[in-house]
């Protein structure tokens, strides 16, 4: 079993009770050395959520990594309807582990409706296919396996200061379901990749990265396909006692802008 099977396996939680679901990383992990993710834990939330929901598509998410979480546990994700309208629906999801509480997820559901557009528009960069992988830069011999492909537009984070911005492309290592939860719940595991990484960017020179997240947020302003190439354009505006924070936004192949992010997390020298 591939590692992206292992990790859609991972999102096919098993409901327990009424709005209970069944999740984690289970004995084997989602990746070859076998941790727990913040990235899944939201991934598995979303899931939960939109499992709540009938017909309605996510608009948005807002997520608290409270504590940590530990690998080989079950996790259980109970969720409450806070809002239930016509137009709008909000979900409250709870990840709880060994009797506490380690996740807390808001999200919030729209009926598809037409209205105005604009967006900025999407940074000219080389295609992805010519382009590093993030995990073979990094030494890791298993990077062809990994659930998600990274391909490097920006020098990668190393041990010098560097502008606190970079770009990356991102796509899963296979193909999805056409389920357009899945495809949410993948981009929610891989949205915070290297967003963190590039709060600390101008302070690599000073000692390795110290780092967790705090609280994730992800706004989807239309569908999007993951299977596909989707361009990482980010920066962080800001860093300071003992936090970084960073702004995303992911676009298509089509330049079209599908997904915006942001993230503050722990900041400190090792």
């Amino acid at each position: 079993m591939s590692l992206l099977q292992r990790l859609l396996r991972r999102l096919d939680l098993q409901q327990s009770a009424k709005d209970c679901y069944l999740g984690g990383a289970g004995e084997s992990g989602v990746t070859a050395n076998a941790r727990l993710f913040g990235g899944l834990v939201a991934a598995q939330a979303a899931m939960a959520a939109s499992l709540s929901v009938d017909n309605l598509p996510m608009h948005s998410l807002h997520a608290y990594f409270l504590r940590p979480g530990r690998a080989q546990k079950t996790i259980e994700f109970r969720v409450t309807t806070i809002k239930q309208g016509r137009n709008f629906q909000v979900r409250s999801v709870e990840a709880w582990q060994n009797e506490q509480q380690i996740f807390q997820l808001m999200a919030s559901f729209q009926k598809p409706e037409q209205g105005v557009h604009h967006q900025t528009d999407a940074p000219r960069v080389p295609a992805p296919e010519g382009l590093p992988n993030r995990d073979n830069l990094r030494g890791r011999s298993h990077w062809q396996d990994m659930p998600i492909d990274v391909r490097m537009v920006s020098q990668i984070t190393q041990a010098q200061a560097l502008p606190p911005q970079q770009q990356i492309w991102l796509k899963v290592n296979g193909t999805l379901p056409p389920d357009p939860n899945i495809h949410l719940a993948m981009i929610v595991y891989a949205s915070d990749r290297c967003l963190l990484d590039t709060a600390w960017r101008p302070h690599a020179d000073q000692g390795n990265l110290v780092g967790a997240s705090l609280d994730h947020s992800l706004w989807f302003h239309q569908p999007a396909q993951f299977d596909d190439w989707l361009l990482y354009d980010m920066h962080s505006p800001a860093a300071c006692a003992g936090r970084g924070l960073a702004f995303g936004a992911l676009y298509n192949r089509r330049g079209e802008r599908v997904v915006s992010t942001t993230q503050e997390g722990v900041l400190r020298v090792g």
